[in-house]
């Protein structure tokens, strides 16, 4: 029989969900595990690459961390090591390894992680996060911002699933299309 669980229950509910935001960031290194840098940077018509998707999800949970869950702010430093654009795009730099778009998720996982396990129940659940949207001010509870990344990073894990079956049927990796017998 298979079981399927969030990840070992918690008695606090931020680490439950924070469970699932886990089981979704373990699907996404799966799928980059079986990526080369040719897969990697592989464009296809005008959609983001797999690498561009990857980093993208990075810097956006680097955002909610440091622009609304510590309201640090982004430093020059962030934004460089992150490569931030001032127009949002998902895009990844030229040349980009996937070792270094793997450290971006991991240190941007690493502070939702600690941020996280801080909380207790009370504050998880408290809509006390302000955020500036133009003229109009947006209050969200830490328990939101949870769900908001792992709604966002399953549907672009999903994207990129979709992106790879394109890629691998437009880009045939079978070395007998190259031999001898097919020009008999």
């Amino acid at each position: 029989m298979e079981e399927h669980t969030l990840a070992p229950v918690s008695s606090r509910e931020s680490l439950h969900l924070l469970g699932g935001l886990i089981l979704t960031r373990e699907r996404l290194l799966t799928l980059l595990d079986e990526l080369d840098d040719q897969d990697l940077h592989h464009q296809v018509h005008d959609f983001p690459t797999l690498g561009g998707y990857a980093l993208h999800l990075a810097q956006i949970e680097l955002w909610w961390n440091k622009m609304v869950l510590t309201g640090e702010g982004l430093t020059a430093e962030d934004r460089k090591k992150f490569d931030f654009k001032e127009k949002q795009e998902i895009t990844a730099p030229t040349g980009m390894e996937k070792s270094w778009v793997l450290a971006r998720l991991g240190e941007a996982r690493m502070l939702t992680r600690e941020y996280y396990h801080s909380l207790s129940d009370f504050e998880f659940r408290k809509a006390i996060l302000k955020v500036k949207d133009g003229d109009t001010e947006k209050v969200y509870s830490p328990e939101w911002v949870l769900y908001h990344l792992n709604h966002h990073e399953s549907y672009h894990l999903g994207q990129m699933y979709m992106l790879l079956k394109w890629i691998n049927g437009r880009r045939e990796k079978w070395d007998h299309f190259n031999t001898p017998y097919l020009s008999i």
